[in-house]
């Protein structure tokens, strides 16, 4: 639906992000791998776990860490809320 103020262009409503379903596979491994580790782990423990590479595993968090799925503690990262991360 388009909106127009007196003077404007008119305005269309954000579209959906596509999600590359490589970068969610990347995201339910890290949870799934974080759900073992109630401590949390380091960026690095996760990126030796998964074997992904430093970009992808940074961009992986990235978007945990903004949907808040992920919060640190200290320079872990820990799920928020173990029992409904990204289901």
């Amino acid at each position: 639906m388009e909106q127009r103020k007196h003077g404007q262009e008119p305005v269309s409503p954000p579209r959906p992000r596509r999600v590359d379903p490589a970068v969610e596979e990347r995201r339910h491994v890290i949870v799934a791998l974080l759900r073992q580790h109630s401590d949390g782990l380091t960026t690095r423990e996760m990126r030796e776990a998964t074997g992904v590479s430093k970009s992808l595993t940074a961009s992986a968090l990235s978007g945990l860490f903004t949907r808040g799925v992920l919060h640190k503690r200290g320079h872990r990262s820990v799920l928020a809320a173990p029992e409904s991360a990204l289901d």
